[in-house]
């Protein structure tokens, strides 16, 4: 009996060892740009956008758990091994595409932290360059460990959109009920939509970012099971996040008609129909949403910097050992901050245009994680698995065919 006890402790201490990479990735996806879309998305769709979590959660899953398999196995990250099996030339190439739409998530993140600071009255001309600043020194200055332990933190304050759905007082009943109904009909506006809200979760920095933080976290092997274990309930942990962020939205906006073009839109317009205490929340909610992806993508950025051109870049090492993987991720935030101060400046008006590119970009990532995690050379007895395959090439051939159509829709206005 106390071998049993001791072997089943043994096991929740090793989880909690693995306990990060999947949770801050996957809750980091729940950016300010994500709560954007969501809250855009529910405010149009209602409950029928719920059908789509349930799929986005299973690629979230698969997708995530190839990239923490891929480094825990190799010891490497995404860049480096598209950039040692592939070459240069196309290293270039998926760094530039990853670039661009992980600059157009951070230029979201930025707005988003400016659009939060604004609901609680305060100067953004001032706070906005502070908090950027002081996010900076935290993370030149910190180890990994620290680092880690404080986006575990901020993780918590997500339960503030749980508190602010509840206060909506949505229909629970239709609420579950909807995420495995059929949303009726389907429209191309409908597709455009859902892609955009899959482009927001599963993203193509968080496929770098996951790869490289489980690199830099060191894991091996024999611990692979507890971390692949860590992936999936973060990502089903995430997702139900999503489904409160909207419901809130669902609730108040969609059931008086309400257009909105962003989160900060949501906030506000809530306060009427759920009370200043949901509007209050869904806000906070933002704010810490906005600095953890102010944090975490252009870290993901950094790391893919570094390893698709063959740079130390590390959290674990100082500024100096790893001097451009922190400058090219101070370069970011700069650029963002400078487009943000911008007079007028609101991203968040074409936010689904954002996510959509982001979504539609995510095969190319797809088709790397599938020749990388079926490699017998690097992966040996740890390569896919034939339900893996499956899922990962549906993933990405479901995602291409849903793009195409809803692109068509939005050319031609269908």
């Amino acid at each position: 009996m106390k071998s049993t006890i001791k072997r089943y402790w043994g096991k929740i201490f090793l989880f909690l060892i693995v306990l990060g990479p999947g949770l801050i990735t996957a809750f980091a996806d729940n950016d300010a740009g994500g709560v954007a879309t969501y809250s855009v998305a529910a405010s149009r769709f209602g409950y029928h956008i719920l059908t789509t979590l349930i799929p986005i959660t299973i690629v979230l899953a698969i997708s995530q758990e190839v990239g923490a398999r891929l480094a825990v196995v190799t010891g490497r990250g995404l860049g480096d091994l598209i950039r040692e099996r592939f070459g240069i030339r196309v290293s270039i190439f998926v760094f530039f595409v990853a670039f661009i739409v992980n600059f157009g998530v951070i230029l979201q993140d930025v707005s988003g932290l400016k659009g939060a600071l604004q609901l609680f009255k305060l100067d953004y001309r001032i706070f906005l360059p502070i908090i950027l600043i002081l996010l900076f020194i935290f993370i030149v200055k910190s180890t990994y460990s620290k680092i880690e332990r404080f986006f575990l933190f901020l993780i918590l304050f997500y339960l503030t959109y749980v508190f602010s759905a509840v206060l909506a007082k949505p229909d629970w009943s239709l609420a579950i009920r909807s995420i495995v109904m059929l949303p009726g009909k389907i429209t191309f506006n409908y597709l455009f939509t859902s892609i955009a809200v899959l482009g927001t979760t599963v993203t193509i920095w968080g496929q770098f970012f996951i790869n490289s933080y489980v690199k830099d976290k060191k894991l091996t092997s024999n611990r692979l099971k507890y971390e692949q274990l860590e992936v999936y309930i973060a990502s089903i942990l995430s997702d139900i996040s999503t489904w409160f962020i909207m419901l809130a939205v669902i609730a108040t906006l969609y059931a008086n008609r309400i257009s909105i073009t962003g989160a900060a839109e949501a906030a506000l317009a809530i306060r009427p129909f759920a009370g200043q205490l949901a509007g209050l929340l869904f806000g906070l909610g933002l704010l810490i949403a906005a600095f953890l992806g102010c944090a975490i993508v252009p870290l993901s950025t950094a790391y893919a910097f570094s390893e698709f051109f063959g740079y130390e870049g590390s959290l674990e090492n100082d500024f100096k050992k790893s001097r451009l993987f922190y400058i090219f991720f101070l370069i970011q935030i700069i650029l963002g901050l400078f487009v943000v101060l911008q007079p007028n400046f609101n991203l968040f008006q074409i936010t689904l245009y954002a996510d959509f590119l982001n979504g539609i970009s995510l095969p190319i990532i797809f088709y790397f994680l599938y020749r990388l995690s079926n490699d017998t050379e690097l992966m040996g007895r740890y390569k896919n698995s034939r339900w893996q395959n499956i899922l990962l090439a549906g993933s990405g051939i479901a995602i291409s065919i849903a793009a195409l159509i809803g692109v068509a829709g939005e050319i031609f206005h269908f």
